[in-house]
């Protein structure tokens, strides 16, 4: 996560993504099956026998309910199985993304109170890099692979499908549906957090990036500044400037690597003759 030298905890994090699928498939709502897949990254599969360890056949946590449902109590119904499925789901997608939006926001805060009054980048463009990393990992969370892709297929299905769950659903699904439609509009509000946090944080990477044209156009609107070629010597200041910025800025810099060759060599050789 972004902007550990300036949190608080100072604490290295990270974060991961796992995913689920679930498929009922069946020729009626009397006689189905449900296939249950989960990602393999962190390596528990291994060690699926100790789920059953002390569980009679048949007993136990259903596991695509996330633990609120046994199996010795089935839910025969499939459209009241998924949609127990979803709201907990949901639930607990919601619960991660607030804890990750959360901390990533106070570190966004505290780094947003040191630069309120730094105008000008350091000669490493360190808060220009900082920024531009802040808001890639702002549009990845906020963006299509993360919650706007949860926020797109409730949408769609909510449209499209719902249908299926209040037409001829029991009474009891309704209130399912309900905090499925409360946690979904929390992910809305942590998704508007960020996109406004994106904005202000791009608005203050856009005036670092613009400072050589700022700093060339301030220069020049100097009394003392007549030159006989005004806009030559303009676009002369204003390539000069970025050109120089481009060199000292990046850590990694084929022009700067080959500077620093060449001072090496001659500090050698001098440091040699004498």
């Amino acid at each position: 996560l972004p902007l550990r030298t300036w949190s608080k905890d100072q604490e290295y994090l990270f974060y991961y993504e796992a995913q689920i699928s679930s498929l009922s498939l069946g020729p009626d709502e009397w006689f189905w099956t449900e296939y249950f897949l989960v990602e393999t990254y962190f390596g528990s599969e291994g060690r699926i026998s100790t789920y059953f360890e002390d569980c009679d056949p048949g007993d136990g946590f259903d596991p695509p309910l996330g633990g609120i449902g046994r199996m010795n109590i089935p839910r025969y119904d499939p459209r009241e199985y998924w949609l127990m499925k979803v709201e907990r789901r949901v639930l607990q997608v919601t619960k991660e993304y607030a804890a990750l939006v959360d901390t990533f926001d106070a570190r966004m805060e505290n780094y947003e109170k040191n630069i309120a009054n730094v105008f000008e980048d350091d000669p490493y463009i360190t808060h220009t890099r900082v920024l531009a990393n802040v808001i890639s990992t702002i549009q990845l969370f906020s963006g299509y692979i993360y919650i706007a892709s949860t926020l797109d297929a409730w949408k769609t299905f909510r449209s499209t499908q719902i249908s299926y769950f209040t037409t001829f659903g029991k009474p009891e699904w309704q209130i399912r549906i309900d905090r499925i439609i409360q946690d979904m509009s929390e992910l809305e509000r942590l998704r508007n957090m960020l996109l406004n946090k994106q904005e202000r944080f791009e608005c203050k990477l856009r005036n670092y990036i613009a400072f050589p044209l700022l700093f060339t156009t301030a220069l020049f609107s100097m009394q003392f500044m007549q030159p006989p070629l005004p806009w030559l010597v303009f676009f002369g200041v204003l390539t000069g400037t970025t050109i120089s910025n481009y060199i000292v800025a990046p850590y990694i810099n084929p022009l700067r690597e080959w500077m620093d060759r060449q001072l090496q060599k001659a500090w050698t050789g001098w440091h040699g003759a004498n």
